[in-house]
């Protein structure tokens, strides 16, 4: 569902003159149980911000998510349970959002659903989860986050908007103090700027290397998953896949989404080896 959006004549003799719809809300219907949904309205732009729209990726990572858990399948990858694990988990979880065209999140999407979803199933008071983008984005964020809220349970589902941007090498203190680790790592649409792939991967690297603990009695480093959605635009853009590798990430296709104008909707999980 969508609000109102408005179509006017330019310039009409005898009526005072409309400014130009400058942003419209969706309403999303989101299945959290077998028996229960929630509906997330997520406000966008409609002006050439393209940090500030709702796009493919976001939606189809967002089915995927969606339905992965509410669907127990005995055929899933070993990857693809992993995941389950880490994002419904009914222990602390410690989520990470870096999607978006250039910097981040932009309307949030793939965080509100999340956090509606541990809000049905895991509804754990430790953890959290961070939804990133550039300090213009903040006010949209947090809007939709706040129009969102009877759907989150408590603090650790809600998700918080923070301030991040790819090209600092300094990380704000809300992903900085995350003690250990994050758990899952959720990107979408952050392909399109090829441009950008150096501060991306740098971010990347230091998010899963810097400050790597051990957790618990496991010796072994403790490392996050990582949750991409990718809808192609050029062929070049799959050349992320090549530069994760060399810092050690490497991404497997575990399912797709039909986008807009027929265009599957890549889902792919990333881990560190």
């Amino acid at each position: 569902m969508s609000m109102p959006i408005l179509f006017s004549a330019r310039n009409a003799k005898g009526k005072a003159a409309l400014g130009k719809q400058e942003q419209v809300e969706r309403v999303y219907r989101v299945p959290v149980d077998v028996d229960q949904q929630v509906f997330i309205t997520v406000r966008e732009q409609t002006s050439f911000d393209l940090d500030k729209k709702v796009w493919d990726s976001g939606i189809g990572l967002s089915s995927w998510i969606v339905d992965l858990a509410n669907e127990q399948s005995a055929s899933a990858p070993p990857i693809v349970d992993a995941m389950r694990r880490a994002l419904f988990s009914s222990e602390a979880r410690q989520i990470l959002e870096l999607d978006k065209l250039w910097a981040g999140a932009g309307t949030g999407i793939v965080s509100l659903v999340l956090g509606a979803l541990r809000s049905a199933k895991a509804r754990s008071e430790s953890g959290c989860i961070l939804t990133t983008d550039l300090a213009s984005a903040m006010p949209l964020l947090e809007h939709n986050i706040a129009s969102n809220d009877s759907s989150f349970t408590c603090s650790s589902t809600r998700p918080r908007a923070v301030v991040l941007d790819w090209d600092e090498e300094r990380f704000p203190e809300e992903v900085s103090d995350i003690q250990h680790d994050f758990d899952v790592i959720i990107m979408a649409d952050v392909t399109y700027n090829t441009s950008s792939f150096p501060s991306l991967i740098r971010t990347l690297d230091n998010i899963v290397r810097v400050g790597s603990s051990t957790a618990g009695s496991d010796p072994r480093p403790h490392h996050p998953l990582i949750l991409l959605g990718y809808k192609e635009r050029d062929p070049s853009e799959r050349s992320l896949w090549d530069v994760a590798q060399n810092i050690g990430i490497r991404f497997e296709q575990v399912g797709e989404r039909r986008g807009a104008g027929g265009e599957p909707i890549e889902i792919w999980i990333g881990t560190v080896q």
